[in-house]
């Protein structure tokens, strides 16, 4: 029994010599830094024991980057409080003393430096979303041939270059329109709801709302056509590899004297195949959800303390401003839609592959 364990063990370790993780490995560095982890020896965890040994600390992590990120935007939150109670202070004394145009010069005054202010914050949160959508289009290229390679073990050159082809177009689809016109959108989105409240007269929310709604459904028309065509695949291209790869095993049960021996290592071989492929799907499924989580993490502590400042402010200061904390807190949750949804789609690929491959 120890020497039939052993010999699996080499088989597996046969297999993910076949890989190459430098390139991987490389960009998890790149993209995480000091909380990065090796994805071989994730592999290696993961086909062993069935558990990524290396995501222990995780958790801890995440808890000290959101407290990182809290104490990060608690000076925007401050600074935002500030402006909005010094402008309603001083908006309220000028209509005591000066009369309505003095309150309005005040109110153009302050809600100036409140633009600035949030304005600068959601640059930084555009900015953030930009570079992980890009980092999580970056990762998966170097992945997915790793990946491949493993599923051509069992399912053959032919299925995983087209499942390959397929991994290139959606990297392309969702580079044009979700990092390439998603995101511009959104950014307008922001500086029409924040624009829009200079002005007593409600003059940019329709547009606002037609932009929104947009992005929404450009985002879910994207995932659908994307997992749609994916699952047409898996329900035609494993099955012909599965009917190759019965073929090859009973040709093999057939010779004569060796027969059962030659179809009890090509099963072995598939099945430690599946295994490898597996195991590099489940790391490469882990890997995409800590590359975007962690900025996803960040965004939502943000928009938390957007929304924070708005209840916080609505029963002292001017409805506008409210109005403008509002949109900034709906273009972030667009944000966050925008990149969680690209996620979200290459993690359901990896696991559908890897389902329907089984």
């Amino acid at each position: 029994m120890s020497t039939y364990g052993s010999t699996e063990t080499g088989l597996y370790d046969s297999l993910m010599d076949e890989l190459s993780y430098d390139q991987i490995q490389q960009m998890l560095d790149q993209i995480m830094g000091e909380n990065s982890f090796s994805f071989s020896e994730m592999v290696r965890s993961l086909m062993h024991s069935g558990k990524a040994d290396t995501l222990d600390n995780i958790s801890t992590m995440m808890r000290e980057l959101a407290a990182s990120t809290f104490s990060q935007d608690r000076k925007l939150f401050v600074s935002i409080l500030a402006i909005a109670l010094v402008g309603a202070v001083f908006s309220n004394f000028s209509k005591i003393l000066q009369g309505r145009e003095v309150a309005k010069t005040a109110f153009y005054i302050v809600y100036m430096l409140f633009f600035v202010t949030l304005s600068s914050s959601f640059l930084q949160i555009a900015q953030l979303a930009g570079n992980t959508l890009e980092n999580l289009l970056t990762f998966v290229k170097v992945m997915i041939p790793a990946f491949f390679i493993s599923l051509s073990f069992t399912q053959g050159g032919v299925a995983a270059g087209a499942y390959y082809e397929f991994a290139l177009t959606m990297i392309m689809v969702v580079n044009w329109l979700l990092a390439g016109l998603a995101l511009p959108a959104i950014h307008l989105y922001f500086f029409l709801q924040v624009v829009n409240q200079l002005s007593e007269q409600d003059m940019f929310s329709k547009m606002a709302e037609l932009i929104r709604d947009g992005v929404r459904f450009g985002v879910k028309a994207v995932f659908g056509l994307m997992m749609g065509m994916n699952v047409i695949q898996g329900l035609i291209i494993p099955v012909s590899a599965e009917v190759k790869n019965m073929a090859v095993v009973r040709m093999g049960g057939a010779l004569p004297g060796v027969g059962g021996s030659v179809s009890s290592v090509l099963q072995t071989v598939l099945c430690a195949g599946k295994l490898v492929k597996n195991a590099v799907g489940v790391a490469g499924v882990i890997a995409v959800f800590f590359v975007c989580a962690v900025p996803l993490l960040q965004m939502v502590v943000s928009r938390i303390l957007l929304q924070l400042a708005a209840a916080v402010l609505q029963p002292v200061s001017d409805r506008r401003l409210i109005r403008g904390l509002g949109g900034a807190v709906k273009a972030v949750d667009l944000y966050i839609y925008t990149v969680g949804v690209g996620a979200l789609l290459f993690i359901s690929s990896i696991a559908v592959i890897s389902a329907f491959t089984t």
